[in-house]
């Protein structure tokens, strides 16, 4: 689910990380815990999702570029074949890709058309253009209402998309706010605010709240965990805001200069980060703030989104730091049992 988000950087015009010098993406020996590479013929995965039932099941990417191969793509990983399907629009830069659980269709942002894309059963996609013009959609999940919910990056609004394409958009800031990713929790929508560091709560009548996340510059990405509580990395920490305001702060391990993805576990969540040597990984962060890494066999790449893997593992996303080289290839973690938090 993010962000999530060195893409989401990127489109916002995110300064390169200058202390790491460019390097092409180098492999070091076996980890202790299983990452699997797998190749693919597109040259920027982003948004990862999978979906569970009905004839899309499986795992799904968007390749988020500006020329014909901006599109999605099907990946059969065991087998290691693909299938793609353009965009209508070209060079629409797709994001984030998500699902209303049970239902037959996928959907994802559209960043340079500023449109919301729909996959149906029979694989059609079908483009909505949202009301405002520029406001550079990003994230998009589902809602407890059974409708799409996205962000408006650009325009500092919230948007809502129901089964006909019907998009409704809720102002929830200035556009320097940037929302950037949000998730439905406790009945209502929230979001990060990447230009103000703050996460923002709205409820289906309209009404917005914003609270203060700490010391940290959150990186944009956002998610929730069973207790009900939201959990945003920054810089060099992971926040934790109950629904009532009370917020904790957890630091990463020394050196971790970048955050990308974050998502929910059983009893904490697990975060893409990079270190100033180049080494990424993915960190699992306890609900007491206890920290266990994972770390990449290539260096230079930091995990931008993660998916539910049906096997067992997460499968991920990642971008180059620093940014701007095709990475083209999908992650997974298959972690050891007796190795996890």
């Amino acid at each position: 689910m993010l962000n999530r988000r060195l893409f989401v950087l990127a489109a916002l015009g995110a300064v390169v990380i200058g202390f790491l010098a460019h390097t092409e993406p180098a492999c070091a020996g076996k980890p202790p815990y299983k990452f699997t590479q797998y190749p693919v013929p597109y040259a920027s995965p982003y948004g990862i999702v999978y979906h569970d039932t009905g004839p899309l099941k499986g795992i799904w990417f968007t390749n988020t570029t500006l020329d014909a191969k901006s599109g999605a793509v099907e990946f059969l990983y065991k087998t290691g074949k693909t299938t793609f399907h353009a965009t209508p629009s070209a060079a629409s830069q797709p994001g984030s890709i998500n699902l209303v659980p049970g239902r037959d269709s996928l959907w994802f942002t559209q960043t340079s058309t500023n449109k919301i894309a729909r996959i149906d059963s029979s694989r059609k996609i079908t483009e909505y253009t949202i009301p405002t013009p520029g406001s550079k959609p990003l994230d998009i999940q589902h809602g407890t209402d059974g409708a799409m919910w996205f962000t408006e990056s650009a325009a500092g609004k919230i948007g809502r998309i129901d089964s006909t394409g019907k998009i409704t958009e809720y102002a929830v800031g200035a556009a320097n706010d940037t929302p950037t990713a949000l998730i439905a929790q406790s009945g209502a929508i929230w979001f990060t605010e990447v230009g103000s560091s703050r996460i923002g709560r709205l409820t289906t009548s309209g009404e917005v709240r914003h609270f203060a996340t700490g010391k940290g510059r959150l990186t944009g990405d956002l998610t929730n965990t069973s207790d009900g509580s939201l959990w945003a990395p920054t810089n060099t920490s992971v926040v934790r805001l109950k629904t009532d305001g009370t917020l904790s702060e957890f630091p990463l391990p020394a050196g971790v200069v970048k955050t990308g993805a974050i998502f929910g576990r059983k009893d904490g969540v697990f975060v893409g980060a990079i270190k100033a040597n180049g080494q990424g990984a993915i960190l699992a962060v306890s609900t007491t703030g206890r920290v266990q890494e994972y770390n990449l066999p290539c260096k230079f790449l930091l995990p931008i989104e993660m998916a539910v893997d049906p096997d067992g593992g997460v499968f991920m996303t990642v971008e180059s730091i620093p940014p701007g080289h095709s990475v083209s290839m999908v992650w997974r973690l298959q972690f050891d049992s007796s190795k996890r938090n």
